[in-house]
């Protein structure tokens, strides 16, 4: 796998909202050198990516997800079927409701 431009995208992200390494730094209670040289590696820690994330307040990791070829995970298409039984089981009891509903105001009219 060809390396992902992490580097790239959080440098843009930093050129975009006019932060500089000595602003990055104090935000993630960094050294600056350290920052410097963060920002000069080709890898990065999947949290530290998370906290410039946070600063930088840009989801990283969605990006990077977009760029990559591959499906969405089956946890996900679990949730949706599990959410979607919990709308249906939600749909008859209104639906419940309504006929009783309608059948008490029925049952006041004729009165």
């Amino acid at each position: 796998m060809e390396q992902l431009p992490i580097l790239s995208m959080i440098k843009r992200e930093m050129a975009r909202k006019r932060i500089n390494a000595t602003d990055l730094s104090r935000g993630l209670n960094m050294n600056h050198s350290s920052v410097a040289g963060m920002l000069k590696r080709p890898t990065l820690q999947v949290q530290r990516l998370a906290e410039l994330s946070e600063f930088l307040q840009y989801n990283f990791f969605r990006e990077i997800a977009a760029e990559l070829p591959y499906p969405e995970p089956d946890c996900a298409k679990e949730m949706d079927r599990t959410e979607v039984d919990v709308l249906q089981t939600r749909i008859k009891e209104l639906e419940m409701e309504v006929g009783i509903l309608r059948q008490t105001l029925k049952d006041l009219v004729s009165r």
